[in-house]
């Protein structure tokens, strides 16, 4: 069986606090509340000499009806991510602009994580 792959890993995670998470976007009639998430993979050549890392920037987008039900969220998703290993830290956690719907709020948060390649 092969090793999840961190975009597994991260989705898995995520799902556990919330059935309605998706990579990358939203589908075009999503339910909510929802989660979205983004892995950029950086590759960190000189950090340890031939220990061959990434450093994986993931960013964490929260979408509800209600500000209340974000702050929960948000907190289950920092404990869910945290959780993986090589959890490095938050970077960033705030509002964010949706244009989809007038009565949807946004949180983003970003995380970084550092995984063997």
């Amino acid at each position: 069986m092969s090793t999840p792959t961190i975009k597994q890993r991260i989705y898995e995670a995520l799902s556990a606090v919330l059935p309605n998470t998706y990579a990358v976007e939203l589908p075009d009639e999503p339910t909510w509340p929802a989660l979205v998430f983004e892995v950029n993979i950086d590759p960190e050549p000189g950090w340890v000499m031939g220990g061959g890392y990434n450093q994986c920037d993931i960013v964490v987008m929260t979408f509800s009806r209600s500000q209340e039900e974000i702050e929960v969220l948000a907190g289950q998703v920092l404990a869910a991510v945290s959780a993986l290993d090589g959890f490095l830290g938050d970077e960033f956690a705030g509002d964010a602009d949706y244009q989809g719907e007038a009565d949807v709020f946004a949180y983003v948060q970003n995380f970084r994580v550092r995984i063997r390649r």
